[in-house]
């Protein structure tokens, strides 16, 4: 082995084991903001699992640097340069020698470790970073615990726990009927902050947990200090006489120390709990409201709804078709498996599939901020078809104007004018996000499946015939009966949407 070889590769070892350096550094200083408090992700998760996110990020980035410096952009032209010049002492040769293939190189590579460890929201490898860490639910857990531990209703709370609680409080400072109080209340809210502090005494009595205790950013000693003090506090105010302004810095300061609470115990749930189930057994029992509509393997949701499309384009137009030749136009037969079909499948899957894959994107986003607790969410079901019109409209407008049309392309003329494509998709956008708060059991009986499957078959379809008369009233007819093929076709596509929207939660 030369010595130029030696020591390119030692260059390449060095500036790889930066990368991976720099990696880690960016991976453990991400930090999750729960309420007003950033928290880093390692303690929301067994440690295991962190260490195996973390050596995945920094693998991932180390083989992107050796990628960058070794093939795509290599550096041995500038080592090779500077060791055979510096060796000889030809240092003009070496300036002459510094072209666009030797320099662009190593700024490249400087740029790679610059991108690596520079924190901010326009750094395209942060977004890396990120979606690796919710691959491995660092975060996402501990979001969802601590608002469902937030907005907990105690009136859901077991009633010997309640009595526990109380027993075990110094000062007397709660009595039976303030876990059923109104949320706003001073009673309320510290009844809450007994329940979180007595279920995280349990934890701490427990050594396997004492790391999260010792930590300084999750403020065990100040909850500590604050908690006996509120009791106090509380005490005195429930024995003098009503004041206003008092009452609303101590529910302030209720507001605060809960949040601390529900910070650290969201910590310990997580890194505590052997699984999901886990989970949001201890969350119930706090009383929070678990939002039953959590769906797994969503994408196993989204190839059903591509293969409904295309099966509905296929049947819709085949079928179409026949009826066509047989009965209506028979001295006018249309194509059977003409090559139009596959364009429609294309066409169908663009402005069907897309605006319904956002809404599991969008509903994800939603729901691990949300804190308040419903049984629907209409707000929601209205922006995803808003949502899904835009998306679908506009991905129209681009495939026809741009594939059929290919003239002058005006977009907010075209937009206008296909308007009318987005109408279904839109609807049904907001169906598939109304039927997610909709999960079915799997202990429910087959026959009762298949018949409420085939009504939203029969009931989407017709819809579809009703909206699709409309779009195509004014249509040019290039094709023979071209609105009847379509008509058809949509019934097909839109009943077997319908149909398959049928969602299972994760229990």
């Amino acid at each position: 082995m030369t010595s130029e070889l030696l020591i390119n590769f030692a260059v390449q070892l060095f500036g790889t084991g930066a990368a991976f350096f720099l990696a880690y550094r960016s991976f453990q200083k991400r930090r999750i903001q729960l309420g007003a408090e950033p928290t880093l992700p390692q303690y929301f998760i067994r440690r295991s699992t962190y260490w195996i996110g973390i050596a995945t990020y920094c693998t991932f980035m180390a083989a992107l640097y050796g990628l960058l410096t070794w093939l795509w952009l290599p550096l041995e032209p500038l080592v090779t340069l500077i060791v055979k010049n510096l060796g000889s002492g030809e240092l003009v040769n070496l300036l002459n020698g510094l072209d666009g293939n030797t320099i662009i190189p190593l700024i490249a590579a400087g740029l790679f470790l610059f991108f690596i460890a520079w924190e901010s929201r326009f750094n395209p490898l942060l977004i890396l970073r990120d979606s690796i860490h919710d691959a491995f639910a660092i975060p996402t857990k501990a979001v969802e615990v601590y608002n469902a531990l937030i907005s907990s209703r105690l009136s859901a709370v077991d009633d010997s726990l309640k009595a526990q609680i109380g027993n075990r409080l110094l000062v007397p400072s709660i009595d039976p009927g303030d876990f059923e109080k109104s949320s706003a209340t001073v009673e309320y809210k510290w009844a809450h902050n007994c329940l979180l502090f007595d279920q995280m005494q349990n934890y701490a009595n427990q050594s396997s947990f004492r790391r999260l205790f010792n930590e300084p950013s999750l403020k065990w000693g100040e909850i500590c200090i604050s908690y006996n003090a509120m009791s106090e506090k509380v005490t005195v105010w429930k024995e003098a006489e009503p004041h206003y302004t008092k009452t609303v810095n101590l529910i302030k300061e209720l507001d605060q120390l809960t949040g601390l609470l529900c910070r650290l115990l969201a910590a310990l749930v997580v890194f505590g709990s052997a699984s999901e189930k886990e989970i949001w057994a201890t969350v119930k029992q706090l009383g929070g409201n678990v939002h039953e509509a959590r769906l797994k393997h969503t994408y196993k949701y989204v190839l059903l709804f591509t293969a409904a499309t295309a099966i509905g384009v296929m049947l819709g137009r085949e079928i179409s078709v026949s009826l066509h030749n047989a009965f209506l136009f028979p001295d006018q037969p249309l194509a059977h498996f003409d090559y139009t079909t596959l364009r429609w499948i294309v066409y169908a899957i663009a402005i069907y599939v897309l605006p319904i894959a956002l809404v599991f994107i969008s509903r994800t986003l939603a729901f691990r901020h949300q804190r308040g607790q419903s049984d629907r969410y209409y707000g929601f079901y209205m922006a995803v078809m808003i949502t899904g019109f835009i998306v679908s409209t506009t991905v129209s407008a681009l495939i026809l104007e741009l594939a059929y049309y290919k003239g002058d392309f005006s977009f907010l003329e075209s937009f206008i004018q296909h308007m009318r494509w987005g109408i279904l998709p839109a609807l049904m956008c907001g169906f598939v996000a109304y039927r997610m708060d909709t999960p079915v059991s799997e202990a429910e009986d087959t026959g009762k499946l298949i018949m409420a499957a085939a009504l939203r078959f029969l009931g989407w379809g017709s819809v579809a015939v009703i909206i699709m008369l409309y779009a195509t009233g004014d249509l040019v007819i290039q094709e023979t009966n071209l609105r009847f093929t379509l008509v058809g076709t949509a019934f097909f596509v839109l009943g077997l949407l319908g149909a398959a929207a049928r969602f299972k939660t994760a229990k």
